[in-house]
């Protein structure tokens, strides 16, 4: 899933933010929905505004469930 980083919390949390753009069924309007993850980064640098891919992980902590996906 490719997101935007928003903020960093630590050396090694992220917070990225998902956006998709749907069609309504009924009225045709394409509407935007935005969701934020907090993000495992495994020891590497990423800048805010960079766009990087996460993949599903093992629960981390309470609220971290994404990771940085290795290339």
């Amino acid at each position: 899933m490719k997101v935007t980083v928003l903020n960093i919390i630590d050396e090694k949390t992220f917070k990225a933010l998902s956006t998709t753009y749907k069609k309504h069924p009924r009225y045709g309007k394409y509407i935007t929905s935005h969701k934020k993850y907090l993000v495992d980064s495994q020891g590497k640098t990423v800048t805010v505004g960079d766009e990087v891919e996460i993949v599903g992980s093992r629960p981390i902590s309470k609220t971290k469930r994404w990771a940085l996906k290795v290339n």
